[in-house]
């Protein structure tokens, strides 16, 4: 006789495998009715693909390499046999992490049992919240609280470890702490829940003013949500649909997902994060250090909600300004004369989310090559001497930088905040008057913010 496939020893979290985990939907169908679900029924003329489908879908994930599957819906607990099948072949194929994302309220004992023996190993449940009324009512579903936990005790009993995710909602925002102590009172087997926050479009579009949560109300409650959960040992995570860093998660970059995928390595080649164009940096972001870890908030957050809560939590400076290479989250890498190897090397080996190259010389090779090294911010200081005189002007334009930096600014006008290498401009205190007015001329054509006037003890050495 056969036997399950049994779970590995050591297991990937949910969000420690979210980069090498295939995402299968099952079904779109679903029996909740989630006013804010961003992947309604609704929008899919097929709701259920074909078996033939599904199993092209698996082939394709075992192919590229997938060490987990995420298998989800809709609901796909609504298709028992096609479920506990699939389960099978994914773990016979050598998936050693199959996950199942699912509200849970079709999960009884003997449900819960079947999923076990075809090889499931992980549950990522949306209990809600941990009132009845406001769970239902964000589930569309009455009863739907005490049957979801029924179900997730039923998983916990079989072994199957259970991430929960609360998708928190306006109704629930200024109650993310005490869920945390209800999961620890109520449900003792679950040491991970994923913070997850309501987008704005989707079924939630029309009504994203009444469900969004409020960011400032969350920036200090997410800090004690997390203190509880400490003190319980619960893993406490911000997933992409979570929020931003600056609302209670600035000092714990570790647990949110997209300062994890911008710290691994990726950031390098391109600063910043690749958000599909659903979240966007606002004015508010600009000085912020940690903007390279971040994507900012839902283009309709800002709409909305004006940002509002959303505000620095570390500041970057001017590598000109006093301090500037103290200020924690921020690395300055000083090249007078232009950058060389070793400097290139210091900005590849600086670990902060925000390495600045200030120089006061730049070619348009050095500046292809700052991006890759891992640079996020050139601050580019100039000396407008000689700048005024109509014959040696275009060449100390060249020699200087100006012409490189101006084309790397406009190159970087066309991407998203996030992913932009920022470019800073100061101008020496120097020069003849025809000197300034020339700089004034050149500055006024930069495509990027002001120009900063450097006085003698500011300069580069």
């Amino acid at each position: 006789m056969a036997t399950a496939p049994q779970p590995p020893t050591v297991e990937p979290t949910c969000e420690e495998g979210h980069r090498t985990k295939g995402l299968l939907r099952l079904t779109m169908a679903c029996n909740e009715r989630c006013p804010f679900c961003n992947v309604p029924v609704e929008d899919y003329p097929r709701p259920t693909p074909p078996p033939e489908e599904i199993e092209s879908e698996l082939d394709a994930f075992v192919t590229s390499g997938a060490r987990t599957l995420t298998i989800s819906g809709g609901e796909p607990t609504l298709l028992r046999r096609r479920l506990i099948a699939l389960i099978s072949r994914a773990r016979a194929r050598g998936l050693a992490f199959v996950e199942l994302q699912t509200n849970a309220v079709l999960i009884d004992a003997g449900y819960a049992r079947a999923l076990r023996e075809a090889g499931l190993t992980s549950a990522f449940v949306s209990l809600l919240s941990h009132q009845e009324s406001h769970h239902d009512h964000l589930a569309g579903l009455a009863g739907a609280f005490g049957r979801c936990l029924r179900g997730i005790d039923a998983l916990l009993a079989e072994g199957v470890r259970v991430t929960l995710n609360p998708v928190i909602a306006r109704r629930t925002d200024a109650s993310a702490a005490d869920f945390v102590e209800f999961v620890a009172e109520r449900l003792p087997g679950v040491r991970e829940i994923s913070l997850s926050a309501v987008q704005p479009h989707g079924r939630a579009g029309p009504d994203a003013d009444a469900l969004l949560p409020r960011y400032d109300v969350l920036a200090s409650v997410i800090p004690r949500a997390r203190e509880r959960a400490a003190a319980h040992d619960i893993t406490l995570l911000n997933p992409y649909c979570g929020l931003p860093l600056c609302v209670g998660w600035a000092d714990d970059p570790e647990r949110s997902v997209e300062a994890i995928e911008a710290s691994d390595g990726g950031w390098r080649r391109t600063p910043g994060l690749d958000n599909r164009g659903d979240k966007i940096q606002g004015a508010p972001c600009g000085d912020c250090a940690l903007r390279t870890r971040c994507g900012g908030a839902w283009r309709a957050y800002w709409t909305i909600r004006g940002g509002r809560g959303i505000a620095p939590p570390l500041r970057s400076a001017l590598p000109w300004q006093s301090g500037a290479a103290e200020v924690s989250g921020q690395t300055v890498v000083s090249a007078p004369g232009g950058p060389g190897p070793a400097h290139f090397a210091a900005l590849g080996a600086a670990a902060t989310p925000t390495v600045w190259l200030w120089t006061d010389r730049l070619t348009a090779a050095c500046a292809v090559r700052l991006r890759r090294a891992g640079c996020t911010d050139l601050a580019l200081e100039v000396d407008p001497t000689g700048l005024g005189s109509s014959g040696p002007a275009r060449r100390a334009i060249q020699e200087r930088g100006l012409e490189a930096a101006y084309r790397l600014g406009r190159a970087m006008a066309t991407l998203e905040p996030a992913r932009q290498l920022r470019v800073r401009f100061g101008v020496l205190a120097a020069g003849t008057a025809d000197d300034q007015a020339a700089m004034v001329a050149v500055a006024s054509r930069l495509p990027w913010g002001p120009v900063n006037l450097l006085t003698a003890d500011q300069r580069l050495r």
